[in-house]
């Protein structure tokens, strides 16, 4: 069943009971509204009557010689003749015979009307007679140590028929009202859900593909929200399936690139060796092929190496301890030296001493590579800078306006270099896997391509940022900023 009929369907009943509730409550409060009319009409009926009998029976009992019973039937045919309207008629009853009857249908009197009846008190109660509904009321007095009681009855089957009258035009009208609302309820159902229907048509095409697909956003309401959010969902998974494609792009560029990468030192190694099976060399070009095959299988073991990193790094995590950034640029220091110190290239250090939270070996790693990429873009001669400093953070909140803290420094390390610098596409690719800005030189160099993606690798790992600043024919400015989180002053430590 379709999401409108549901609604129209549970609308419609909501609202059949709810007029049918307030059909009954109103058709009720109205029936009671004129039976307490009636009754009201009955009790001042029966107090004229009881007025009336008692005034004449008053006189007759001042005069002498009477007979009190025959005295009271008279005076009820009297009374009755001069003051009972048409549908009303009343009863004498003294003592225990009835002594004057309107409509002598005495015997349809209830006893329950005399229970607990006191002078100068009443009783009434209603009857259902022959189809007919009456309204009794008695009055009781003592005459001659004998209980008096004039008993009224009034015909109130008016009440019952208007009441009945008003049901059958409820239902009519209930009727009415249910199949205009029927039409007005299906018009809206269907208004209210068609965005509903749109989006369902918009997820098959999404389902086949069309990522690109989007539904109209018109409504402020639930419904507005819900096409808005799909609009979100759909963005994500357009998103996702792009990084997707992108990673199976970047995964074939990979295979490529590697495939490419470990020809040229195997071609390389293969072609000296065969060359030295085959013939005799002389000591020299012997020794030459031998620094060829040693140089390109030690270029293969880096390359194995820093791919062996990146893949356990992709796929574990890393265990992080406290470390001392003196500690750690001096070991920096000393592992990059002999390669500056061959280029004739001066590398000057200034570590601000802090604490941070990571591993010591990978963070070394990092920096080698940083620094060793410098001295490959470095004229001999260069000057190379290896910083480091605490620094004040911003946070950028929507709600607030940019507040620097305090209370809680980052940590920034820099390695600058005035060489050959880098253009903007450069720098955007640097960090992919085997990419070289200068090929001629990496591979001269002994570099792979990897370098660079290992570093990006584990600074993501560290919570940390790399910013790269340069410009063709000025130099770079590599910046690793940790986040407040990985970084405590040098005084906790």
């Amino acid at each position: 069943m379709k999401f409108r009929y549901k609604v129209l369907i549970i609308n419609l009943t909501l609202l059949s009971i709810s007029l049918g509730i307030i059909g009954y409550l109103m058709i009720r409060k109205n029936f009671a509204l004129a039976q307490n009319t009636q009754l009201q009409n009955a009790i001042v009926e029966n107090n004229l009557v009881q007025s009336s009998v008692e005034y004449e029976l008053l006189q007759v009992l001042n005069s002498e010689n009477y007979n009190i019973e025959e005295e009271l039937s008279e005076i009820g045919e009297r009374v009755a003749g001069g003051m009972m309207a048409a549908n009303s008629s009343f009863y004498i009853k003294y003592g225990n015979e009835y002594v004057y009857s309107g409509d002598g249908n005495e015997a349809g009197i209830s006893e329950e009307l005399f229970s607990n009846l006191d002078t100068g008190g009443k009783n009434y109660l209603i009857s259902r007679e022959e189809g007919s509904h009456y309204i009794y009321v008695t009055s009781y007095s003592n005459v001659n140590e004998k209980s008096l009681c004039i008993i009224s009855k009034r015909d109130i089957s008016e009440s019952y028929l208007l009441m009945n009258q008003e049901i059958v035009y409820f239902r009519f009208l209930i009727i009415g009202i249910l199949m205009a609302a029927s039409l007005i309820m299906y018009g809206v159902s269907r208004y209210l859900t068609r965005p509903l229907e749109k989006l369902n048509q918009v997820s098959d095409e999404i389902a086949e593909g069309n990522y690109d697909t989007r539904i109209e956003v018109k409504t402020n309401d639930e419904v507005g929200l819900l096409a808005e959010k799909f609009n979100h969902m759909a963005e994500a998974v357009s998103e996702h399936v792009e990084e997707l494609n992108d990673m199976i792009r970047r995964r074939d560029q990979f295979v490529a690139d590697f495939t490419h990468e470990i020809k040229t030192p195997m071609t390389t190694i293969i072609g000296y060796a065969d060359t030295m099976r085959s013939m005799e060399l002389p000591r020299e070009e012997e020794i030459m092929s031998l620094n060829y095959i040693f140089s390109e299988g030690k270029r293969l073991e880096t390359m194995s190496g820093k791919l062996f990193q990146l893949i356990y790094l992709k796929q574990n995590e890393i265990e992080k301890t406290k470390l001392h950034t003196t500690d750690l640029g001096k070991e920096i220091v000393k592992i990059v030296s002999p390669a500056l110190l061959k280029k004739k290239i001066c590398l000057v250090t200034d570590i601000e001493p802090a604490v941070l939270e990571g591993s010591q070996e990978l963070l070394v790693t990092v920096f080698i590579n940083l620094i060793d990429n410098a001295r490959k873009a470095s004229r001999e001669g260069d000057t190379i800078e290896f910083a480091g400093c605490c620094t004040m953070q911003q946070e950028s909140d929507a709600s607030k306006a940019n507040v620097q803290k305090e209370n809680g420094t980052g940590y920034e390390f820099t390695v600058t270099d005035h060489g050959v610098g880098m253009s903007e596409d450069d720098v955007e690719k640097i960090c992919d896997e085997f990419y070289m800005v200068d090929k001629s030189r990496s591979r001269r160099e002994g570099g792979a391509g990897l370098g660079m993606s290992l570093v990006a690798l584990i600074l993501e790992k560290h919570g940390a940022e790399l910013v790269i600043e340069s410009k063709l024919g000025e130099g770079t400015r590599m910046r690793v900023i940790f986040s407040l989180e990985e970084t405590q002053a040098d005084s906790e430590s």
